[in-house]
């Protein structure tokens, strides 16, 4: 397992590079990424970039429930081909989804996010160390997975969802006891 970065890190706030090359190293790295992801407790994460373990590429996954399981899913070099013009911060807008963050333990707070985003991305079918088997997808995610993959975007441009909350005036909270209190932003966002 990987250690996972945590604010005030400056790490988190440089811009990823692209992977210039699917090899060995790289996909040995992504399966470590994958045993952080799969093994993180408390709380469980939904997502992860390469960033936020200090590797500065243009990777992250998703680890989210389906009909059966969790699956992962491996993103590499994903760039944003459309979105939808229409902001939201949840399916209901009387109770907001609260997004959390591996990086900022006990922090949660309300972000507007794209209802849908339609993602260009390289991923591995399997991992095959020697000559692995590299395809390009455009996938248009919504509701959800879509947040999630907006909030790991946001990791590989050096963006914390804090900075979008606050952004747009919008409360942050603190877990104190297993219970959510409003949180000061003085000391959340380096």
């Amino acid at each position: 397992m990987l250690p996972i970065l945590q604010v005030p890190n400056p790490i988190l706030r440089q811009k990823s590079t692209a992977v210039v090359k699917i090899d060995k190293k790289v996909l040995q790295f992504i399966n470590r990424l994958k045993q952080t992801l799969i093994h993180q407790d408390h709380p469980k994460g939904v997502g992860l970039s390469a960033i936020q373990v200090g590797q500065p590429w243009r990777i992250f996954l998703t680890y989210l429930p389906s009909p059966q399981n969790r699956t992962i899913q491996v993103f590499i070099n994903p760039e944003i081909v459309s979105v939808s013009k229409k902001l939201t911060l949840g399916p209901n807008p009387q109770k907001p989804i609260l997004e959390g963050c591996l990086s900022i333990p006990r922090i949660y707070g309300p972000v507007y996010r794209h209802q849908w985003v339609k993602l260009k991305y390289k991923y591995t079918s399997g991992v095959y160390l020697d000559s692995p088997k590299v395809k390009t997808v455009v996938v248009k995610f919504t509701a959800f997975p879509a947040r999630v993959i907006q909030h790991e975007l946001d990791h590989l441009n050096g963006i914390l969802f804090p900075d979008r909350s606050l952004k747009d005036n919008l409360p942050l909270y603190q877990e104190i006891n297993d219970k959510l209190e409003s949180a000061t932003q003085t000391k959340l966002v380096p």
